[in-house]
């Protein structure tokens, strides 16, 4: 059997590559992974913004939902925010925890549950809206005017293309 490794070099007597010089192999052209990257910066910039009290992006959507659509269902805010139903399951339960939302059962469907903020998940939904156009102004910014809309029309399609 022969030795299927080469003797090893003395990788502490070698310089690492120069960055500019990385072989990236396939994540050269890999979507996925600037999407990634683009939605850490994001995020980041988003936490930054909102500081101490800021709900995860999730919570913010689901929560922004919910104050605009009182007695929404967890159906609806499950397709209209694009998560799957225990992600949108959790974030209600913490919220109802939290004091910013109750949660109602239909009485005209005992299956189907209607949500609707309380006083103080409309304050902190509005007091994170206000703080959020700065984050949003910012994303538009570097993505430029000239190229927002065809942005997220490429999101939008890519998104569903691969949902299919």
């Amino acid at each position: 059997m022969s030795d299927p490794l080469p003797p090893m070099m003395q990788i502490s007597d070698q310089s690492p590559p120069a960055f500019e010089e990385l072989d990236h192999g396939i994540l050269q052209d890999f979507v996925g992974m600037y999407l990634r990257v683009a939605y850490e910066a994001a995020y980041g910039d988003f936490k930054r913004r909102l500081g101490d009290e800021a709900l995860k992006p999730g919570y913010f959507t689901i929560l922004t939902l919910i104050v605009r659509n009182p007695r929404i269902t967890q159906t609806q805010i499950g397709l209209a925010s694009a998560r799957d139903k225990t992600n949108v399951t959790s974030s209600l339960r913490w919220m109802e925890d939290h004091g910013l939302i109750h949660r109602h059962m239909s009485s005209r469907d005992r299956r189907t549950h209607m949500c609707v903020a309380t006083p103080d998940g409309i304050a902190m939904q509005a007091r994170m809206e206000e703080k959020t156009k700065a984050h949003l102004k910012a994303l538009n910014d570097a993505i430029g005017p000239e190229r927002l809309t065809e942005f997220i029309r490429t999101l939008r399609d890519l998104s569903a293309a691969l949902e299919r």
